[in-house]
């Protein structure tokens, strides 16, 4: 079951961090919807692929609005996260007792072990790695063999600008990457892709994937 959180919710979660996209309560109705559309790709994918229900990581789980979600689709949830303060609210407010917030930094340790997860999600995460090395490694290791990682990507194309202008959201400083760089990435270093979509393919501005260990 996908759980789309309220605005109202959001607004009231929000902090100054800048964990929490803006475009998920944006004013304007369309922007919203279209901003949790990723998501909601993302959780159709887990329908229609073989994946066990035991263990998901949501790398990079930021304000925690995939957490309800997954939460309602898995026996055990982890999310992990540098600033985990706007998750535990939505954590605290949906009542979660199978999400487990781990705040970490991955680049140092997280307590996680070899193929410990059957999924891991990582929605408009690693873009965010000016280093691809680390987090992709981690994944793979974290990750069981017959294990499935889900992505969300930024193209950072004429359309993404364009929509940035249209919605008067700016480009997160810290994306160091494009979708198209971070997919290609992926795929020479320990990953194949078994399903990739385009989201609006006419004009794509993000893409989303699913890939499993080579």
């Amino acid at each position: 079951m996908f759980i789309e959180i309220p605005a109202s919710l959001l607004q009231t979660v929000a902090t100054e961090s800048n964990r929490m996209p803006k475009l998920y309560y944006h004013p304007n109705w369309i922007a919203r919807k279209f901003f949790w559309q990723r998501l909601k790709v993302l959780h159709r994918f887990l329908s229609e692929y073989p994946v066990h229900r035991d263990a998901c990581l949501d790398f990079g789980s930021g304000s925690g609005v995939f957490l309800p979600t997954l939460a309602s689709e898995f026996t055990a949830v982890t999310g992990v996260d540098i600033e985990t303060l706007e998750a535990s609210s939505i954590l605290d407010h949906y009542r979660l007792p199978n999400v487990t917030l781990v705040n970490a930094d991955i680049y140092k340790t997280t307590g996680f072990g070899p193929e410990m997860f059957d999924v891991v999600m990582a929605p408009d995460v690693l873009e965010h790695f000016q280093d691809l090395e680390t987090p992709v490694a981690r994944i793979h290791t974290w990750l069981k063999a017959d294990g499935f990682l889900f992505t969300s990507l930024p193209t950072e194309n004429w359309t993404t600008r364009s929509a940035r202008v249209v919605g008067k959201y700016e480009k997160p400083w810290d994306h160091y990457h494009t979708g198209y760089e971070v997919e290609d990435y992926l795929r020479t270093h320990g990953f194949r892709q078994i399903h990739g979509a385009r989201l609006f393919p006419l004009f794509p501005m993000y893409l989303t994937s699913v890939w499993q260990k080579t």
